[in-house]
This record gives C-alpha cells, sequence and structure tokens, in this order.
C-alpha cells in the first residue's frame, strides 16, 4: 500500500499527460457514459482512487450533491484540489469564463487506503449525515492495484445506499491465465477475471446490471484487454422477504 502511494506520488506531475496522451486513457469517459446509463442525478458519488481528478471531470455533472475523491497519494490529490468546472483535470486550456467564483469540481478529496473507508470517515466526516451512504461509487482503473476484489467490493457496500450503482473497469484475464481469478502481471498491475469480479460484487450483495470489453489505454503499442462492470446494490430487507 505504502508503495503504491510512493509510487504515484514520484510521477503525479506528468501523470495526466502521460496517460491521456502518450496512451490513449479512455477510463474516465468510459465510466462517465456508464454511470450515466443508471441515472442523470445522484445524491452522493464517491470517486475512489480518483488520482489527479480525470474521472471527476465526467461525474460531475452527474450529481448536484456531493463528490468526494478519495486516494492513497496525497500529492495526486493536490493535483485534483486545484481542479474547478472550468480548468484543470483534463481540461487543457482556462475557460475565458472562468471567474473568482469557479466552483472546485470535487467537494472534499481524502487521503486514505480504500479498504479503510467508512461513512464516518469519508461522507460523514464533516458532522453531515444527512446522507447515508453513496448513491454512485467508481473505481476507474484502480482495481488494477488489487489481487483479490473480495475485501475492497465489501468495503464499497458497507459505504453505499440499497439501490446504489458501482461502477469499474479492471484488465481483463481469462480463467486459463488466472485460475485463482487474477494474476500479477510483468507491469505490476493485476488483471482480473469476469468470474472473479462478478463473484466478488454478489457476495458483497450487488447485482451485476451491465458488462462491456472495453480497451482502457495503449501499451508498448498494443491495446490492453479490459473490461467494465455496473453493479446495483440490492436491498438487503427486501431479499428477506
Amino acid at each position: 500500500k505504502e508503495f503504491v502511494a510512493e509510487l504515484f506520488d514520484s510521477f503525479a506531475d506528468t501523470f495526466d499527460k502521460k496517460l491521456v496522451e502518450e496512451l490513449k486513457y479512455k477510463v474516465p469517459q468510459l465510466v462517465g457514459q456508464e454511470a450515466s446509463k443508471f441515472k442523470s442525478n445522484f445524491d452522493s458519488i464517491l470517486d475512489a482512487g480518483c488520482g489527479t481528478g480525470l474521472a471527476g471531470r465526467f461525474l460531475r455533472p452527474l450529481t448536484k450533491g456531493v463528490l468526494v475523491g478519495v486516494d492513497a497519494s496525497q500529492k495526486m490529490l493536490d493535483i485534483a484540489a486545484n481542479c474547478t468546472m472550468t480548468r484543470g483535470c483534463g481540461l487543457s486550456d482556462i475557460s475565458k469564463s472562468q471567474t473568482s467564483h469557479d466552483q472546485p469540481l470535487y467537494d472534499d478529496l481524502l487521503v486514505m487506503d480504500l479498504e479503510e473507508m467508512t461513512i464516518a470517515n469519508t461522507l460523514h466526516r464533516n458532522g453531515d449525515t444527512q446522507l447515508p451512504g453513496f448513491s454512485l461509487i467508481v473505481a476507474a482503473d484502480v482495481l488494477v492495484y488489487f489481487g483479490s476484489l473480495s475485501k475492497l467490493i465489501k468495503t464499497f457496500a458497507n459505504i453505499s445506499i440499497p439501490g446504489a450503482v458501482l461502477i469499474f473497469s479492471c484488465e481483463r484475464a481469462t480463467i486459463e491465465e488466472a485460475p485463482l481469478g487474477w494474476r500479477l502481471l510483468p507491469s505490476g498491475r493485476f488483471s482480473h477475471t469476469k468470474t472473479h469480479a462478478v463473484e466478488a460484487a454478489n457476495e458483497a450483495g450487488f447485482e451485476l446490471i451491465t458488462y462491456e470489453e472495453i480497451v482502457p489505454r495503449m501499451e508498448k503499442g498494443e491495446d490492453v484487454k479490459g473490461h467494465l462492470f455496473g453493479f446495483v446494490l440490492k436491498d438487503s430487507k427486501s431479499d428477506e422477504l
């Protein structure tokens, strides 16, 4: 965990340029588009592993409420903190309409291990307990830093309301390549099978609604194989009836 934080701290300043321009990184747009298929307005959104805020640019239009970003890298969050509705986080030029009242893209940014998130230390940390949990959680190209997804997805479920949407991307592996459901790649990232991702989500109470094979980015001139998942958290009370 400390290694990942230090790794991203070390190249935070060049992260956006390398991903977007050199590796043709597409996941932020894809997760935003996927979320909009479920709903046009969410009360509260968590950008889990938000990094410099690239996905936040596509999530902000989906809420009139709260957008919270969590990441292990403080330097990444420092960059995301400078993003507003008209500048930063994927916008190359400062809008001429920018004013001193330009709204920050994120309402709150927290440096934290994702598996340590609770309602108390995220959504309710400032004492406002009106919202019982997140209605949308997005993890854009984040689960590649985890082997088994079970603990993390259970954490997501614990901070979500019934009916909440969970959207995440992974690098894709076949069952033959990854009998355990995940495998460590030479890049230091993990790839996951569809079966493992779905089973881990089902165990946490999520139901698979949408699935798509994607190309999240390029690597050494070749397409990276990925997949994009959309789940809804089932109401445990209704399941008991």
